[in-house]
């Protein structure tokens, strides 16, 4: 555990073709849009395709706590699978996304078909529940480089960066996502593009160097 994770991925590909066979048909989710609000009860859960989707929740002085991001091959909006229930998080697309709708009704159709699923259930949100623990630690006591290096990093394979090969945020979202000052994310910023590592327009960064990314990543 000496390298900070920000996100889980891949966990339930082995399912995939059974999602994609039994739900209904793929959703496109725009970035920025919110699949599940804090405080409120929700019908429908969600299997990334693909994209980022970040998962958060809303602190009494109206700022964002970040609890993770999750990629393709896993759900989110499970937290109120119950009837009533309300979700404990918000979870808001970091990107264009592809997404496969269920209800509770679907997924229990999908379970009695395949038992298995239902283990792998349990170990998926075993991981996800051992990442979120970790993810939380670390935000509050890791090297800030090491915070914005593995961010970054995160789309790096996603279709939006391959296409563009930028990342479309700005400071203050970059830096709401890994809990740390606008002002702080600038510093980095001007040390990374100076060694030639990123560069950075308007709304925009494009990652120069991805190896020595990596290396930050890692410290």
């Amino acid at each position: 555990m000496s390298s900070i994770r920000f996100f889980v991925e891949g966990s339930l590909r082995k399912y995939r073709e059974l999602f994609e066979s039994v739900c209904p048909a793929p959703m496109t989710i725009p970035r920025g849009q919110s699949l599940c609000t804090q405080c409120c009860t929700h019908g429908w859960m969600y299997y990334i395709l693909d994209g980022l989707a970040k998962v958060y929740i809303t602190t009494s002085d109206g700022n964002e706590q970040i609890i993770d991001f999750m990629k393709e091959d896993t759900l989110i909006g499970m937290d109120c699978v119950g009837d009533g229930s309300r979700s404990v998080v918000s979870i808001t697309s970091m990107m264009d996304m592809r997404v496969l709708p269920f209800t509770p009704e679907i997924l229990k159709r999908m379970i009695l078909q395949n038992p298995e699923l239902g283990f792998d259930l349990v170990v998926y949100y075993g991981e996800v529940l051992r990442q979120v623990s970790f993810l939380v630690g670390s935000l509050g006591h890791s090297n800030l480089m090491v915070r914005l290096a593995s961010f970054l990093l995160l789309f790096v394979d996603t279709p939006e960066y391959q296409r563009t090969k930028k990342i479309y945020l700005t400071q203050q979202e970059v830096a709401s996502s890994i809990n740390v000052s606008r002002a702080q994310i600038a510093k980095m910023y001007g040390q990374l593009r100076k060694e030639g590592t990123i560069d950075t327009g308007n709304r925009y960064v494009t990652i120069l160097n991805e190896k020595r990314l990596q290396e930050y990543s890692k410290l």
